[in-house]
């Protein structure tokens, strides 16, 4: 992006409260305040949320300047980053500079194309398991929460994968303290006082017993990883994987204690996102019947009833789309901070170091300058050339480094499910987004299920 040495411009931007800025209106309504503040001040907007200064940039060419061409004077040393830090330290989420080049470099061919297709078999294992529950719903009357399925889903699915668990005998600590972890540091960032993590609150003390429950677990399953017994199988997970790489400079494999972080964070962020998304498709496709028969008819027509293998999902072209436009509407990853380091310019307005920078794709992929009739649900958009405001898994060298393993993860799912059941949404049960680490449906998603056919 070209710039300006002349521009001095402050950004416009709402006005704000004595103290607090724009905070209260963001912890009220953070999605309504962004779509709200693009129409009505572009895409270059300055808020205050209390001390710090703001800017959200809504125009995919500064966005490709902050993330890509410009990068190096933009660094993760954000709230949002150190908040996260607490749970899973210096890792390829919070890191930046020299850190994350080597963290990249290293982590990289653990999720090429062929070690990631090779967890097909394990997820659509773990699929059909979970259906087979499902039919205790049918006609009883009793809704299912299917946000609360995809997420319990999605977390067999990673811990599989990347830990090894097989009889699942830690599922339901790690599940329910991850939980725990995920809502402190949420909560940390809606304010702007806040106690330390050593200072005994009872928020506190929760937070620190659910991080050790975590750790203790994440200790152990590393040690197995580490000396395997005789009959142990760890070879093909993702753990051991990440036991063996080596830095192609240095010979240097990952310290324990990166081990640890990254291990925490592929569990951080390694199912619910893809949770999330998928229950945002199955409430959209609730809502728009024309789109699920028509994905219901590439199912039939591709798959003649059998289960889905990686083989198929090349054809699985409209699956996609849908997915492709679920994570448009609804993106899990619904905003993403730098932090300015020097004086920088975009367009016309003067950043100042030091400031932050936020994108949310929630508001660039509802841009009307990019996208037609941006609120409707139309899958079939993506069968043209994908425009640069579409960035759910982020953009540039920061790029999701697991988003193969999601889009494969997700297809399988979606598939499976709609070949067994039709969802429908319990009549009355309220739907609206919430905000937080990803964005979660504020209410779960109550469905009926009924047989497919």
């Amino acid at each position: 992006m070209e710039r300006n040495e002349r521009a001095t411009k402050t950004a416009p931007g709402p006005g704000g409260q004595p103290f607090l800025g724009n905070l209260l209106a963001f912890r009220k309504d953070a999605l309504g305040l962004m779509t709200r503040c693009t129409q009505e001040y572009g895409d270059v907007i300055r808020f205050r949320l209390g001390p710090q200064i703001i800017h959200l940039i809504n125009d995919p060419h500064y966005v490709e300047h902050i993330l890509q061409t410009g990068r190096d004077n933009y660094d993760k040393a954000t709230r949002s980053a150190i908040s996260i830090k607490s749970v899973c330290g210096d890792s390829l989420l919070t890191g930046s500079g020299t850190f994350w080049q080597r963290e990249r470099r290293l982590l990289q061919p653990v999720f090429r194309h062929e070690n990631v297709n090779s967890f097909a078999t394990q997820m659509i294992s773990l699929v059909r398991n979970q259906l087979e529950r499902w039919p205790q719903h049918i006609g009883n009357g009793r809704p299912l929460d299917i946000a609360s399925e995809m997420m319990r889903l999605t977390y067999k699915i990673v811990a599989s994968s990347l830990l090894g668990v097989d009889a699942f005998a830690d599922l339901r600590t790690i599940e329910t303290e991850m939980d725990v972890l995920m809502q402190h540091v949420w909560r940390r960032l809606e304010t702007v006082v806040h106690w330390p993590v050593w200072v005994p609150t009872p928020r506190n003390r929760r937070f620190r017993r659910a991080l050790g429950e975590v750790d203790a677990i994440v200790s152990r399953i590393i040690e197995q990883h580490r000396q395997p017994k005789d009959g142990d199988r760890t070879n093909g997970y993702l753990l051991s994987r990440l036991l063996r790489v080596r830095d192609e400079e240095t010979g240097e494999g990952l310290s324990d204690q990166l081990l640890r972080n990254e291990t925490i964070t592929f569990l951080l962020a390694g199912h619910e996102t893809t949770a999330t998304n998928l229950a945002w498709t199955f409430y959209l496709l609730s809502r728009h019947p024309n789109v699920e028969r028509r994905l219901r008819e590439e199912l039939d027509t591709v798959l003649g009833g059998r289960t889905p293998t990686v083989g198929d999902l090349p054809r699985l072209q409209y699956t996609q789309m849908v997915i492709q436009e679920s994570l448009r509407l609804y993106p899990p990853i619904w905003i993403i901070e730098r932090r300015i380091i020097d004086d920088d310019v975009v367009g016309p307005y003067r950043l100042p170091g030091g400031s932050s920078i936020v994108i949310s794709p929630y508001a660039l992929h509802r841009h009307p300058g990019y996208w037609k009739d941006p609120e409707a649900f139309e899958p079939e958009r993506f069968e043209a050339r994908t425009p640069k405001a579409y960035m759910p898994f982020g953009t540039g060298p920061h790029h999701c480094i697991g988003n193969e393993f999601a889009m494969l993860e997700a297809r399988l799912i979606l598939a499976m499910v709609l070949q067994s059941y039709r969802l429908r949404l319990q009549p009355g049960h309220r739907v609206e987004p919430e905000p937080g680490i990803t964005l979660r449906l504020r209410h779960g998603l109550m469905m009926t299920v009924e047989r497919a056919g």
